[in-house]
């Protein structure tokens, strides 16, 4: 079967998991004994730094931002490629109304949709608490009312939903999306290839655990005020032990500069290390010499890419509890009040203390990742674009 993926960019050196969650399905859909085709829709944004084993083609539609535009430029390429797919998939939360508009007009080929993240009328992407104008306030009101009534039942022409987590299926069945076209796959990472690169084995977790030096502690990610890294600072300022820690606080953005200063004011500069943004290789590394890793904060509905890589590594975990991180773990990670850096303060000092435990969630961690393997996820990928068909 020709299957052609559009996504907005393939970009391997800066960009996020959802780069590398295409890049895996791709790969999985070929390992499946399809023809896969890539068209990026924004390619001036593409930064294709490794050999693909899959066909890429490239276009600049309207640029991000411009509802409609956008949604004639998508379904301008599915129209396009029409004649070379016998199915497409394509990044749901910024395509789905086009490509529903090109099945509710004839399109003659099946149009699956992929959703990791809410819709841009319902809430600020950045997570911004600021209150927003009374006019803006209307608008976006507008935006909604448009897209729930008009939007949806266009979208709803699309052969099959897929979602990272049952939590965004949620926001979308309940805004009106057909639950019986709707799937959960979680996100895809080469889960086999990162613990047999690195030699990941219950034995040399259970080494890295009774280690007698220093007990790192380990965070990543764009540094901006939504992550919550400063839970983390504050949480660490409350341990009773701190002698025993070393924190890596690892990424670049908006928020590092404060985040830094914070450390300072606490008088906690000897504790930490802030390394900027680094290369996958280097955060690799981080994770190889970590005996804890804490994702502080992220919206409740969505998975993480980057702590399914830390699953693969067998990293005890501390997350938020209540929601789509805590699901994807199944009750291999510990968990903390979300927002309580007391509650987190706890569950570092409870983890840290015990190598025991940190053993015990390693182990449960990994046999976690094993079952979130693409080539395994690959096969439910499969299957729903062979039923769209």
């Amino acid at each position: 079967m020709r299957i052609i993926l559009i996504t907005s960019k393939l970009n391997f050196e800066t960009a996020g998991g959802s780069v590398l969650d295409l890049h895996w399905k791709a790969k999985s859909l070929l390992d499946h004994g399809h023809d896969v085709t890539v068209v990026t829709a924004f390619s001036r944004a593409n930064n294709i730094t490794v050999d693909l084993p899959y066909h890429v083609k490239k276009e600049n539609i309207a640029p991000k931002g411009n509802l409609l535009s956008m949604q004639k430029g998508i379904y301008g390429l599915l129209k396009k490629y029409e004649k070379d797919a016998d199915a497409f998939y394509i990044d749901g939360h910024m395509f789905l109304y086009g490509g529903g508009f090109y099945r509710m007009l004839g399109g003659k080929k099946p149009v699956v949709a992929f959703f990791n993240i809410r819709l841009n009328c319902w809430a600020d992407m950045t997570g911004n608490p600021e209150r927003v104008s009374f006019l803006k306030s209307i608008k976006k009101k507008i935006r909604v009312f448009l897209e729930h009534r008009i939007g949806i039942p266009i979208a709803n022409y699309l052969d099959a939903f897929i979602f990272n987590t049952p939590m965004v299926q949620k926001m979308y069945t309940d805004f009106g999306v057909d639950s019986k076209k709707c799937s959960v796959i979680e996100d895809f990472v080469d889960m086999e290839g990162i613990i047999e690169r690195n030699h990941i084995t219950d034995g040399v977790l259970e080494k890295r655990q009774r280690s007698d030096g220093t007990v790192n502690i380990f965070c990543t990610g764009r540094m901006f005020k939504e992550k919550g890294f400063d839970l983390v600072i504050k949480a660490f300022h409350q341990l009773p032990d701190k002698e025993k820690y070393h924190i890596i606080m690892s990424g670049d953005g908006p928020d590092k500069e404060r985040l830094e200063a914070m450390v300072l004011e606490m008088g906690l500069k000897k504790y930490f290390s802030f390394p900027g943004w680094v290369a996958r290789d280097k955060m690799f590394e981080f994770f190889l010499s970590s005996q804890i890793f804490i994702f502080p904060k992220w919206w409740i509905e969505y998975g993480s890419a980057l702590l399914t890589e830390a699953m693969a590594f067998g990293m005890p975990s501390i997350i938020p509890g209540g929601g789509a991180l805590e699901w994807l773990t199944e009750g291999s990670a510990m968990t903390f009040t979300p927002n309580d850096a007391k509650d987190l303060s706890k569950k570092m000092h409870q983890l840290g203390g015990d190598a025991r435990l940190r053993i015990e969630l390693s182990k449960a961690i990994l046999s976690r990742a094993k079952h979130l393997d693409y080539r395994v996820l690959g096969c439910k990928l499969n299957d729903v674009m062979m039923v769209a068909v």
